[in-house]
């Protein structure tokens, strides 16, 4: 199959739609200890005072976000049936979390189409040259540990990674919500 000219364009716009569309998605993964038996624990509370661990050398958060974080780690594990206790000693989990971004650059180079009389000057000859295109992002990343109360040790890890929009920065729970929500769905029963 050849594709006209125009077919090549409206091919690369629907092709640059998708990979748009992939970069505002939330990417999440998780991973636990398989030797733990995830239905012995009822309870979780916070690992500290302040959960939010910061990574050296980081910029602070925003205190409203931080709430928003903390608020959806907790609905998502009392949604999964876990019950929040204030006080540490008495729970089974301990929850704890950190956030970062990072600038990042994408570079995309595809072929361009030109017509013109060049090399042989045949005008049915196509040249193709690379068009190239840098543009900057901002990726956010959010962890979550939970940690066995008893033993001390970490027994489940998630994460959820997105590109960070300009709505994202107006108003952040929407997007925080759906991240947390998408990275307890595979949480060990």
């Amino acid at each position: 199959m050849t594709l006209t000219k125009d077919g090549r364009r409206f091919a690369l716009v629907l092709a640059s739609t998708f990979m748009l569309g992939a970069c505002a998605t939330i990417q999440t993964g998780s991973y636990s200890d398989d030797n733990v038996d995830f239905s012995t624990f009822e309870s979780f509370s916070w690992l500290q005072s302040d959960p939010y661990i910061a990574p050296e050398g980081s910029a602070p958060v925003n205190p409203l976000a931080r709430a928003m974080i903390e608020s959806a780690i907790q609905t998502e594990l009392q949604g999964q049936g876990y019950r929040y206790t204030e006080d540490r000693n008495d729970a089974d989990l301990l929850v704890a979390y950190t956030v970062g971004s990072r600038d990042k650059i994408r570079i995309e180079s595809y072929p361009m189409d030109y017509r013109g009389h060049w090399g042989w000057h045949d005008p049915r000859s196509h040249y193709y040259f690379r068009k190239t295109e840098a543009r900057n992002y901002t990726e956010g990343t959010l962890g979550v540990d939970l940690f066995d109360n008893e033993t001390g040790k970490p027994v489940w890890h998630g994460w959820a990674q997105k590109t960070v929009t300009a709505e994202d920065r107006a108003d952040p729970e929407p997007t925080i919500n759906a991240g947390i929500a998408k990275l307890f769905a595979g949480f060990p029963e």
